[in-house]
């Protein structure tokens, strides 16, 4: 079966990978998983050893095809459901708990749609680059999502994954993160969201105008005019824009 790179078809074929994701998640009987980006199965697999039930949503129909073959039982018997669709276009049935390899390209897009559902944790296979700036607190990785996602869960980096685990060998490698669906910070979204790409979409600047021009207090300015978007701490982030939503 051909795949192709452009849209971001990196199977995993290592099964240690794969049931070390599903142990990171403590998948039991228990649990609905759903898995996006199923591919060959080889994660689906994993996820079924531990007697969860599985939903799985799967783009590519030749994939589908190949899942209805391998896990016929499983399809019969209701422990495994598959959807044949594009995971940022249509409802998320019910579930409980996310292990995924995604789709590199749709990072970004697919981890905010993945917040604004109720779950109890996410294991997800992302680029490593990524990962890092999902994770990070501080330096040079921090961005806006690095702030944003600590507003819905708390995500930690828990393995580096070598891009040899994949077929085709992707050029970069991958991490797995672990997303707890507790909010590391407290903070209005909306309000978080526009105030920190603003920060950042001036990152290179100190922050004194922007602050200023929020209308935040002398206090707010003088503390953290001086300094630029990624030296502020995601905790500090939603101080500010909890005072920001007082006025």
């Amino acid at each position: 079966m051909k795949l192709y790179k452009s849209k971001g078809q990196h199977i995993l074929k290592n099964e240690k990978v794969a049931f070390k994701m599903a142990k990171y998640a403590r998948v039991s009987s228990s649990d609905v998983v759903l898995e996006i980006g199923c591919g060959t199965g080889i994660l689906t697999r994993a996820l079924l050893s531990r007697g969860a039930r599985v939903v799985g949503i799967e783009i590519d129909s030749r994939f589908i095809e190949l899942l209805k073959k391998k896990f016929s039982k499983e399809i019969e018997s209701s422990r495994l459901k598959l959807i044949c669709g594009d995971a940022l276009k249509i409802e998320f049935p019910y579930f409980n708990k996310l292990v995924s390899n995604i789709p590199y390209t749709i990072s970004t897009p697919l981890t905010f749609k993945l917040l604004e559902y109720e779950f109890d944790v996410a294991v997800v296979m992302y680029q490593k680059e990524f990962a890092e700036r999902l994770t990070a607190t501080r330096g040079k990785n921090y961005g806006k999502i690095s702030v944003i996602v600590r507003a819905f869960a708390t995500p930690k980096l828990v393995e580096i994954v070598d891009r040899r685990n994949f077929y085709p060998v992707p050029k970069v490698d991958s991490a797995i993160v672990l997303l707890k669906r507790e909010p590391e910070i407290e903070a209005d979204v909306c309000a978080l969201k526009e105030f920190v790409r603003v920060c950042f979409n001036n990152r290179r600047k100190k922050l004194g105008k922007i602050l200023k021009k929020f209308g935040l207090p002398d206090s707010i300015v003088q503390e953290y005019g001086n300094k630029r978007a990624e030296e502020i701490s995601p905790q500090e982030y939603a101080e500010i824009v909890g005072v920001l939503h007082t006025r």
